[in-house]
């Protein structure tokens, strides 16, 4: 959930919103209908009016709508802005529209269920013809010189408690992918394509690539930076990459199990996956720098799937054959979601569900806590 701090932010990230505005200007023209996906504030439904749709539908799920009605009416755009409070995936619209407008990335494209919601926009929502803001992410890598945020993210696990070994615990943190901003000059090979994301004719949501890298210079490589560069009209877009100082996305890495002392001319050879399963993505890297010299051939082989904190019996709740029998919790949670028919205000609820599940509510304030959540998110 972002705040409005947040959606400032994103704002105030000149590269991203100038190049924005620029191509909603462009692309939309006096009379077209246009869907924002994730609308949050609604200030890209905002330049769409200013631009002359006739009809903007803005779709959020999140309660940040309601700033999005409020911008709206401050701007004199009521009557041409629809709001509708959805995932987009659930959404109908009474037509289909030329534009399609968004930005629902996290520091990347791959993220949640971005790509399969910009498909059924794609296919539902869009008319013959229609225009999708953005045409197409490419995503990009380069090895990276990052001592500084490596130290940080393994210091704790190496020498912090003198006298006690926490160096097991090593292995998760560096099978996981981090989000942090990074400066050009840490880059230790050139930056290569490894993924292109085309909305326009359906992108896929399992990315893979085999990337072959050649050190310009020498320095200490601690892994991967990845990140995109987008088109969001004809040849209107932008990067997040580590050359835009001020970028909200920032760049993703993905540490070594080492740090690695490289020349410059060193050959690096990367097996980069992005599979989505359920609403994370699973990370797998690769890594093969070849014998030079007197330097050993090193291998790493890394998921993020190693780093993830599952235990057996989370895992065993998961499986197909799994016969799931409901807890406590899970029982006062149906008891009360069942007298959600129209017939009882959440008060009265809480008040008996307190009654009935005294071990699970401590008082009948605690019990409308979850019932207001339950109603939040399944009532209508």
């Amino acid at each position: 959930m972002y705040s409005l701090r947040d959606f400032g932010e994103m704002i105030a990230d000149a590269g991203r919103f100038t190049a924005y505005a620029e191509a909603i200007a462009a692309a939309v023209r006096p009379g077209d209908t246009v869907a924002e996906i994730g609308c949050g504030p609604g200030v890209f439904s905002l330049l769409a009016c200013r631009a002359g749709a006739r009809r903007v539908f803005a779709i959020e799920s999140d309660d940040s709508i309601q700033f999005a009605r409020q911008l709206a009416a401050a701007n004199g755009f009521t009557d041409r802005i629809e709001f509708l409070q959805s995932d987009s995936r659930k959404t109908k619209l009474p037509e289909r529209v030329n534009i399609i407008v968004s930005d629902i990335r996290g520091v990347l494209p791959l993220y949640d269920h971005v790509i399969p919601s910009l498909e059924d926009a794609r296919q539902r929502l869009l008319a013959a013809g229609g225009i999708m803001i953005p045409r197409r992410d490419t995503l990009k890598a380069a090895i990276i010189e990052a001592d500084e945020y490596y130290s940080r993210l393994t210091s704790p696990w190496r020498k912090s408690v003198p006298g006690v070994d926490l160096s097991s615990s090593l292995l998760p943190i560096l099978n996981q992918t981090y989000s942090s901003s990074f400066k050009k000059d840490q880059l230790l090979t050139q930056a290569q394509d490894w993924g292109l994301l085309d909305y326009t004719v359906g992108a896929a949501t399992r990315v893979a690539a085999e990337l072959h890298f050649c050190a310009v210079r020498d320095g200490t490589a601690h892994g991967v930076c990845v990140w995109f560069e987008t088109k969001l009209f004809k040849e209107i877009g932008y990067s997040s990459g580590p050359e835009s100082a001020d970028s909200v996305y920032g760049q993703l890495f993905l540490p070594w199990l080492e740090p690695v002392p490289v020349e410059r001319g060193r050959k690096i050879q990367i097996k980069l996956r992005a599979d989505l399963v359920g609403r994370d993505y699973i990370w797998r890297w690769e890594t093969r720098i070849p014998a030079a010299g007197n330097s050993a051939e090193i291998h790493f082989e890394q998921s993020t799937f190693r780093g993830a904190n599952f235990s057996p019996h989370s895992l065993r709740r998961q499986a197909v054959d799994y016969v799931p029998l409901l807890s406590a919790t899970g029982q006062a949670d149906l008891w009360m979601l069942e007298r959600m028919d129209g017939n009882a205000s959440l008060q009265e609820i809480a008040q008996s569900a307190s009654e009935q599940f005294p071990r699970i509510f401590s008082s009948w304030h605690e019990a409308f806590q979850r019932a207001a959540s339950l109603s939040r998110e399944f009532s209508r």
